[in-house]
């Protein structure tokens, strides 16, 4: 019970000091004069559940932070880093706002309910039950968890119908597709190859038997589900689809005469190290290249892909960094040297 109480004396210790003992309205930075509260960064910083989370795992580093003055400014530095992500967060709203997207309060709050649901589910919990949890452990209650929930999806909404609408002109055209597949035909390279049904059996007596049945017209595929016993393929009529040469998935001495064969040939049976095996070659094809009309869809995903970064990061630079830089942002949180920084 004393170590209990010294770690809330603690913890309500650093809360007090990393709040600036302010109250939840205290305005701690303004983004184009729109103010970020310290409710809201505490929101985010959330440093009640990351001390209990840290106490757990290395105590004595909990006790670093929560007893030293070096400590201290350390939390104090974590949380201006989270009001400079809450603060481009802000610009990101804003920018949407420029650009005439809007965000559906709608798609939002179904968002928290779908999040909440999945939440209550997984931990077998009722929403008084969170709130309960939430109150217990110094973790704001359920309107709180909702509130932070709604912020998050609201940027995530944001940064996504913003790179929708500035990746929208990545466009590939027929030629740059055919200019990729002939600059980067390696990627394009097919191995020489059989499409193979295969039959594996304990003894050459029962392969004999598998011969028979498939000569007096009975389908390959039946036979194999009836008696193969290889469990690469029984359950699928035999099937071992195409295989390359030098694959593994066939002997040395087996595959040579496989490669060896025509398209329609029937060999066996071949006893090998896993019993008595006879295969089908349904089809053969050379060792060469994928042809451009089988390569070009996942062409073109990959080229639209390219140009959605390229117009992503050239957004980026050249349009929210220059509003970011010209934005009005005042800040008002205590650095750790004990200035106020603007």
């Amino acid at each position: 019970m004393k170590k209990f109480l010294v770690f809330i004396a603690a913890l309500l210790a650093v809360i007090s000091i990393a709040q600036e003992t302010q109250p939840a309205t205290t305005v701690v930075a303004e983004v184009n004069g729109v103010a970020i509260t310290m409710g809201e960064l505490d929101r985010e910083a959330n440093l009640n559940r990351l001390l209990v989370q840290i106490q757990s795992i290395d105590e004595k580093f909990y006790e670093v932070l929560t007893s030293t003055a070096e400590g201290m400014n350390l939390l104090l530095r974590y949380k201006r880093e989270v009001l400079n992500n809450l603060i481009d967060q802000v610009l990101i709203i804003q920018m949407a706002e420029k650009m005439n997207i809007v965000v559906s309060k709608e798609t939002v709050e179904k968002m928290v309910s779908n999040e909440l649901s999945k939440t209550l589910t997984q931990y077998s919990m009722t929403e008084s039950d969170l709130d309960w949890y939430l109150k217990q452990s110094g973790l704001g209650d359920l309107e709180s968890f909702k509130d932070r929930l709604r912020w998050i999806f609201s940027v995530q909404q944001a940064v996504s119908m913003i790179q929708q609408k500035v990746t929208s002109s990545a466009t590939v055209t027929e030629q740059e597709a055919k200019n990729f597949y002939e600059q980067n035909k390696e990627y394009f390279a097919i191995q020489e190859g059989v499409k193979l049904l295969r039959i594996i059996v304990d003894s050459k007596d029962k392969a004999n038997q598998v011969l028979d049945r498939i000569r007096s017209g009975e389908d390959f595929s039946q036979v194999a589900s009836d008696v193969s016993i290889d469990p690469l393929t029984k359950g699928k009529g035999g099937d071992l689809g195409w295989v390359e040469r030098n694959s593994g998935l066939i002997a040395a001495d087996v595959e040579e005469k496989i490669f060896a064969s025509p398209k329609g040939a029937m060999l066996g049976p071949l006893q090998t190290s896993g019993g008595w095996e006879i295969y089908r070659i349904l089809d053969k094809r050379p060792k060469g290249y994928e042809a451009f009309e089988d390569a070009a869809s996942d062409i073109y995903q990959y080229l639209t892909q390219l140009k959605s970064q390229e117009l992503w990061q050239d957004w980026i630079t050249q349009q929210f960094i220059p509003f970011r830089n010209s934005s009005d942002i005042k800040i008002y949180l205590l650095t750790e040297e004990g200035e106020r920084s603007k």
